[in-house]
């Protein structure tokens, strides 16, 4: 046991394999996450510059302006929170310590994502005062967003388990 201890404190970090997945630009979970994050900040982005015009906001209450406004934001806030979860390490002495801790950090930023996204849902469904068949549809996404979560962070926590 203290020979793979002493192994796994002494595996050389800066060796070139691992010196280029420890790159930002390189690393292909960050690239995923961050190209992601630039097509949904660009569609938000273009949204919030045209809806006021395209979609009558002058004639909607201001509370469902700000509403939708302020989802749209929290939801840019929560992609960028979560890129740098992803990109920071997680400090531990052992890998089952590291992937505990790094269990607990994801189930608290599942609950953030999912809870900004429903609160996006909701500002649509106000701003656009959504009939039976969107909220229906949102319903829906909202179901396979939670479902999509609770996948992760079963196959992450039987990653622990089998540790």
């Amino acid at each position: 046991m203290e020979d793979l201890l002493g192994a796994w404190h002494s595996v050389n970090t800066t060796s070139a394999i691992h010196a280029g997945l420890l790159r930002e630009r390189q690393h292909p979970v960050l690239k995923k996450i961050r190209k992601q994050m630039v097509i949904e900040l660009i569609g938000f982005v273009l949204f919030l510059s045209v809806y006021y015009n395209f979609f009558d906001g002058a004639r909607k209450p201001v509370y469902a302006n700000v509403l939708l406004i302020t989802a749209m934001l929290v939801v840019i806030a929560v992609n960028i929170v979560g890129y740098v979860f992803v990109k920071q390490g997680v400090p531990g002495e052992s890998v089952r310590e590291l992937l505990e801790k790094h269990l607990i950090k994801m189930r608290i930023y599942a609950i953030v994502s999912v809870f900004a996204r429903a609160l996006m849902m909701t500002a649509f469904v106000v701003f656009f005062k959504g009939n039976v068949i969107v909220v229906v549809l949102f319903i829906g996404l909202f179901m396979a967003l939670v479902r999509l979560w609770v996948v992760r962070i079963r196959n992450l926590k039987t990653v622990y388990k089998n540790f």
